[in-house]
């Protein structure tokens, strides 16, 4: 397929889901702090290279879900 690839990143699966994006990676993180805890460089470093990575693969492809939360879990 010709075009601009696209990744989306989201903590709200089940809105996600029914937009069915072709690369879509879920956190269990919150409404705000979509890449990572505020002030938590690591944290969204990790998030944002995860997402970026999909775009390394031709689409469409099964939602990736990372275990990132806001607390330690």
């Amino acid at each position: 397929m010709n075009g601009i690839a696209t990744t989306t990143t989201s903590w709200n699966a089940g809105v996600s889901r029914l937009v069915n994006p072709p690369r879509l990676v879920i956190t269990k993180l919150a409404r705000g702090a979509t890449l990572g805890k505020p002030h938590d460089s690591d944290q969204q470093r990790r998030v944002l290279l995860a997402t970026l990575n999909r775009l390394n693969d031709d689409a469409p492809l099964d939602h990736l879900i990372l275990d990132e939360a806001l607390d330690p879990q």
